[in-house]
């Protein structure tokens, strides 16, 4: 058997409570919550080796929002000018992610949302971070 198969299936037990999908309001506010601490350890490492967990655990959180919350269709950029709409939110008021100019490239699509973006905005809007991986 291949070792590192073998040192996962050791570890399998602590490994997925941390990716199952979500079975009630509580087990996704955890896992929101883990997804956000796993991204602040990984923050400006973009090859870090929790990137595939972080990966993971997203996917979790989307089949439960897939199920039990109001699907935001049209990937990461609609999402965002979604909840910008929702909130009231104008561009200018977007720190969290950068300058004015900033801002207007990732609304317009001439640029790609961060690993630090798609945490400061589930933070700021209160949604899973996969609202805004796509």
């Amino acid at each position: 058997m291949n070792p590192s198969l073998e040192n996962a299936m050791q570890h399998w037990n602590m490994v997925a409570p941390a990716i199952d999908c979500p079975q009630n309001q509580a087990d996704y506010e955890t896992l929101i919550s883990n997804i956000q601490d796993a991204i602040e350890l990984v923050e400006n490492r973009s090859n870090s080796h929790l990137t595939g967990l972080i990966e993971a655990m997203a996917t979790a959180a989307e089949k439960y929002e897939e199920k039990f919350v109001e699907n935001l269709e049209g990937g990461a950029l609609a999402s965002l000018k979604y909840l910008i709409k929702l909130h009231g939110v104008r561009q200018s008021e977007l720190k969290e992610i950068g300058s004015q100019g900033v801002v207007s490239e990732i609304l317009n699509a001439k640029r790609s949302l961060t690993l630090r973006h798609v945490k400061e905005l589930a933070l700021r809007f209160n949604v899973s971070p996969s609202v805004f991986i796509s």
